[in-house]
């Protein structure tokens, strides 16, 4: 698969963000904002108020995808964070120029089935999630 130039430029500044980037500690402002935007937003889709859900999403996931679109693309593409039970915060790292952020977090949905996720953040006017990467799905033994 061939990734073309725009593509090359995009993963080229991700990696960039993710090796300039530096954890932040407990008691950073950042870290706190990010988490809280986070937990809005699945708390939001939790009580089924998208609105609420959206607006947490940056500008360019809003000029991407509609409300009607992001709604679709979150309940099938992830459903334990349209349904979440519970969510366990990994180090934050935010970039050097404080603009940019990833938060590693494991959701784990009604369903019972846990996935490994790393926003994207992004600060606008505040922090924004700006997309949403899976990395690992883990599913309950199930009771004979």
């Amino acid at each position: 698969m061939e990734i073309g130039k725009a593509g090359a430029k995009i993963f080229a500044l991700l990696g960039l963000l993710i090796f300039a980037a530096g954890p932040v500690h407990a008691d950073d402002p950042a870290g706190r904002l990010i988490q809280g935007v986070i937990q809005q937003q699945l708390k939001a889709f939790n009580a089924d108020d998208y609105p609420a859900a959206y607006r947490q999403a940056s500008k360019h996931i809003r000029d991407k995808f509609t409300l009607d679109e992001f709604s679709a693309m979150v309940r099938t593409g992830y459903p334990q964070i349209a349904r979440s039970l519970r969510a366990v915060f990994g180090e934050i790292r935010v970039s050097d120029d404080r603009l940019h952020a990833t938060a590693p977090v494991d959701v784990t949905g009604t369903d019972h089935v846990t996935i490994r996720v790393r926003y994207r953040m992004v600060l606008e006017d505040d922090w924004k999630i700006d997309g949403v990467m899976l990395y690992d799905r883990t599913v309950p033994i199930a009771d004979s």
